[in-house]
């Protein structure tokens, strides 16, 4: 009996998790463990991926495919947290209002999140896949472990200080100018993608073929769908009708970089003023002050 290799398997896992809760989330009719399966799937895939069909005597790359997961499992484990603590706080998420009422669509959104994991460690699969006689770490894995706990730590304090900021009552209303939010409009977003192109630069030494190195297409749909699909175009567009004819927010938005810090020239997304051209300057734009959009499948 052959085995299957590391992206059959990885792949079953992912859909079979995915279909599971899917249904089951049908008959619970709730979509409040929706982002846990998400984080809860990427952890599995990513672990799976270092130890299935492991041997020591032919592979000596075990720490360096264990600190690729742990990198996956940190960012998954945290995004995971922070979005279940999130809806059950709330009650419910706004994203599956539709979709509650139509099985078929709920399902097809459990769906996407199998797509939506796989491309995020599909590179990481080509690095599990290959063996390593020398038991290194190569020094442009360490670069992207670096970009990737640099990436992480933005996102992850840019999400605190919005937090802490939305949840002192005095803020009501406000939207959030000090902090990393201080040199970014969307510093959260901008460390979402920085990470996932850590995650590649680290696996891309232990490619084995041509064709793997084609995988940075899967942070690039990342960074692309932030920019242009279902992140920063939502939450700009909502600026603009909460606090477009604000003179304040209009200084903040045409001095502070809708995504890269200090780079105004690396504006990715720009959006006409709607109903207050004329009370604004020209070029203005808008920022990401209502509830995060996350980066995953039901928003596109």
């Amino acid at each position: 009996m052959v085995a299957l290799n590391i992206f059959y398997v990885t792949l079953i896992v992912d859909f079979g998790l995915q279909l599971v809760f899917g249904v089951l989330s049908i008959i619970l009719k709730t979509e409040k463990f929706y982002d846990f399966i998400g984080a809860l799937t990427h952890i599995s895939c990513a672990f799976l991926g270092v130890f299935y069909n492991w041997d020591t005597s032919k592979d000596q790359s075990f720490e360096a495919k264990l600190i690729q997961a742990i990198c996956i499992s940190l960012w998954a484990a945290k995004l995971g947290a922070f979005l279940f603590y999130r809806v059950i706080k709330a009650g419910s998420d706004s994203r599956f209002d539709d979709a509650k009422k139509n099985p078929l669509v709920l399902l097809f959104y459990w769906f996407l999140q199998g797509v939506w994991v796989y491309l995020n460690i599909l590179p990481s699969l080509f690095m599990f896949f290959t063996t390593k006689e020398k038991n290194t770490l190569l020094y442009v894995s360490i670069i992207g472990w670096v970009v990737f706990l640099f990436g992480l730590v933005f996102e992850t304090v840019s999400d605190y200080q919005k937090t802490v900021f939305r949840n002192n009552p005095a803020n009501k209303g406000r939207f959030i100018t000090t902090g990393l939010w201080s040199i970014s409009r969307h510093p959260n977003y901008f460390g979402e993608i920085l990470l996932w192109y850590g995650i590649f630069i680290a696996a891309a030494p232990y490619f084995d073929s041509n064709w793997a190195f084609f995988t940075i297409i899967c942070p690039t749909l990342t960074a692309l769908q932030i920019c242009f699909l279902s992140g920063i175009p939502l939450l700009e567009n909502g600026g603009i009708k909460r606090w477009g004819n604000d003179p304040e927010y209009a200084k903040y938005v045409s001095s502070v970089s809708v995504l890269v810090p200090f780079f105004m020239c690396c504006e990715c997304y720009k959006v006409p003023l709607k109903g207050a051209e004329e009370e604004q300057p020209a070029g203005y734009n808008s920022t990401d002050q209502l509830e995060d959009a996350e980066v995953k499948p039901p928003n596109v």
